[in-house]
């Protein structure tokens, strides 16, 4: 995945490269994304827990996300074992034409959420779905404050076969645990 992150304040972008693997659980989902460039660093989610873990600084923050597990869970998955029942449950959906995306013919559909919760963290969800396949290839949630996020993903793989080692958080023996909500 290629993920880029927009300031509208500065209009300034950065972009992060890396490896998701996301899973559904009982409880929610559980998920790491590996970051490798421009700077190495692992976010696990699993149900209310999040870490970002730093190696360089052999660092892990770790952090109680309860408040926002059914958030969390809802981008996590977007487009990506959400049916569009589900979806309609907290968007108002709307076909917005279609565009090519990585040389690849897409719908680009918006998703406009439809509580005052949601709208106070973004305003817009788009989705390019290349034709014939059910997941997005690109992403980009967009906040009130104009900021956004894109994600683009390529060599998409829907349930291969992963050991539950590939879900978890490996942390050397002395890693420093920093708890920044407290």
């Amino acid at each position: 995945m290629k993920r880029v992150q927009f300031t509208a304040v500065i209009n300034e972008a950065s972009e992060m490269q890396g490896i998701m693997r996301l899973k559904r659980i009982k409880n929610g989902t559980m998920g790491i994304v590996e970051f490798q460039q421009p700077e190495q660093r692992t976010v696990y989610v699993k149900g209310h827990d999040v870490q970002v873990y730093y190696p360089k600084a052999n660092t892990v923050e770790i952090y109680d996300a309860s408040k926002y597990t059914s958030n969390i869970d809802q981008f996590l998955l977007l487009g990506f074992g959400t049916s569009s029942a589900e979806l309609q449950k907290s968007y108002d959906l709307k076909a917005a034409g279609e565009e090519t995306v990585s040389g690849m013919p897409t719908t680009r559909i918006e998703l406009i959420p439809k509580t005052d919760e949601l709208k106070k963290l973004i305003t817009k969800i788009e989705l390019w779905v290349p034709e014939g396949q059910a997941n997005p290839i690109q992403e980009k949630v967009t906040e009130p404050s104009k900021n956004y996020e894109l994600v683009t993903y390529s060599d998409i793989k829907v349930n291969p076969a992963l050991p539950d080692s590939a879900f978890e958080l490996k942390l050397p023996p002395k890693v420093k645990k920093i708890y920044p909500q407290r």
